[in-house]
């Protein structure tokens, strides 16, 4: 996927990012407090309790993209903000502001299924980790959901991306491959999911002071039998 990285010394230039599979993570919070909101937020919908903290489920690594426009099926669906982190052909690890679109009503019958039925979108602009790392737990997640401030939160709040690196590998489907991953989410703002048409992503460094953005819109095709 082609990426436009920004240095933290202001220089940018085009940039490949590579990998094999792609795992979703879930259940990610260093605060477990966290962790059971969010399960409480989808036992709400009738998603039953994971079977692990954290989880990662696999999703297919040619529908991730930095698209704009998310075609889905049925109107249950909702956008979860996140990190996604990839490679470049030199082997540095990459950052952008991302969303693992989610079918909620068949996350009711398979977590597994309901990532993979969705595309992902990430943003086409990244920054390289090393530049971020020392500050990497004060970086800003922020998501606006049909105008309306939906999620809100740092990077500290969840596991740090090596740790995350480290699970996936113990459970990658293809040993040896390249790795790409979506960090996990934060808790909803307010009373719970909203299944939105249009997301709006940011990812802010107040140290560097800079910010990635990336939108996206959603249109519902009928879910028939």
């Amino acid at each position: 996927m082609k990426s436009v990285v920004l240095r933290k010394d202001g220089a940018s230039h085009e940039i490949a990012l590579t990998w094999d599979v792609c795992v979703a993570a879930g259940y990610t919070g260093r605060d477990q407090a966290s962790v059971r909101a969010h399960v409480e937020e989808l036992r709400k919908i009738g998603v039953p309790a994971p079977e692990s903290v954290p989880s990662m489920y696999w999703v297919d690594p040619e529908r991730v993209a930095s698209s704009r426009l998310l075609w889905v099926v049925g109107g249950s669906t909702s956008g979860e903000g996140e990190v996604f982190l990839a490679r470049c052909a030199g082997g540095n690890l990459h950052v952008t502001v991302a969303s693992d679109h989610t079918d909620r009503s068949l996350e009711t019958v398979s977590v597994a299924k309901a990532k993979q039925v969705c595309s992902k979108t990430v943003g086409s602009v990244c920054w390289r980790v090393d530049d971020v790392r020392e500050h990497w737990d004060s970086i800003e997640l922020r998501v606006w959901n049909d105008g309306k401030l939906y999620q809100e939160g740092a990077l500290g709040k969840m596991l740090p991306p090596e740790r995350l690196f480290e699970l996936a590998c113990g459970d990658a489907p293809m040993p040896g491959g390249r790795i790409a991953l979506f960090s996990g989410t934060l808790p909803v703002l307010g009373e719970g999911l909203i299944y939105g048409s249009h997301y709006v992503l940011s990812l802010k460094d107040p140290v560097l002071e800079r910010e990635i953005r990336h939108e996206y819109s959603v249109r519902v095709l009928p879910d028939r039998n």
